[in-house]
């Protein structure tokens, strides 16, 4: 063998570890230790996409729990246009034109109510149904629901202040949008808890992975520069045992010369 040829042999499992920083590297080196590594890996990604799904989910919450601030915010708006069209000074003209701007509330109302979307799924119609998140690596977790805001958008668009009226219809509608604002706001709550946990459990999951899988830097970089020099006795004892043959070849040749 060359010279040459005996370095390039010399690549050892410790260099193949430092080079890619793993300390198995295939089923040979350690069977058992591949198979649980690989096991924390599937884990650890599960929790991953988990976080994911949560944080996406919690995204939907919020865009239809800002429909639902609009729609409460224009319910205040109505409820002190009915108190003051309830009070005595005001004509029939006057309260027509109270009406007026209550028309345009409860049009914004079934506007937000018929365009409040989440990739495209409406929110506010009573599509939203048992929207399931896959939060947890088995695919488990939290059911949403938000109740159907057409009806409550129907009665505000009847409510009229130019005749009889009552403004009790308008506290209990601002008292069903608040309990479904308090629902997801809760539930986006939960989500947080939901994705800080799976975040510690996927940071201790690799943590463990890591002592498995992943190769003592320190041990193997002494075991490749202990490796190096082991590999540059054994050239210079190459070197030196192909000198002495070369001298033992030549030495006959020499003195026959003389």
């Amino acid at each position: 063998m060359t010279v040459k040829g005996l370095a390039n042999n010399q690549m050892s499992n410790a260099m193949m570890r430092v080079a890619s920083g793993k300390r198995i590297n295939s089923a040979a080196d350690d069977a058992a230790g591949l198979a649980i590594s690989n096991k924390l890996e599937t884990q650890i990604r599960g929790y991953e996409q988990g976080i994911a799904n949560t944080r996406d989910m919690q995204n939907l919450t919020k865009v239809a729990e800002g429909g639902l601030a609009s729609i409460g915010g224009a319910l205040g708006r109505i409820r002190d246009l009915s108190l003051q069209a309830s009070n005595g000074i005001y004509t029939d003209a006057d309260r027509q034109i109270i009406q007026n701007e209550i028309s345009q509330l409860a049009d914004h109302i079934q506007a937000t109510v018929r365009n409040t979307e989440f990739n495209t799924m409406p929110l506010l119609d009573g599509s939203a149904q048992s929207l399931h998140t896959a939060s947890n690596p088995d695919g488990s977790g939290a059911t949403v629901n938000i109740n159907d805001m057409s009806g409550l958008a129907k009665a505000i668009a009847n409510f009229n202040v130019t005749g009889e009226f009552n403004i009790g219809d308008i506290d209990a509608a601002m008292a069903e949008v608040n309990g479904q604002r308090a629902n997801l706001g809760a539930m986006s709550n939960r989500f947080d808890f939901t994705a800080d946990a799976h975040s510690i459990t996927a940071l201790n999951l690799a943590d463990a992975r890591s002592r498995i899988a992943d190769a003592d830097m320190v041990k193997e970089i002494m075991n490749v520069r202990k490796e190096e020099t082991l590999t540059q006795i054994q050239i210079l004892m190459q070197y030196n045992e192909q000198a002495r043959m070369r001298n033992e070849q030549i030495s006959p040749i020499v003195a026959l010369a003389q």
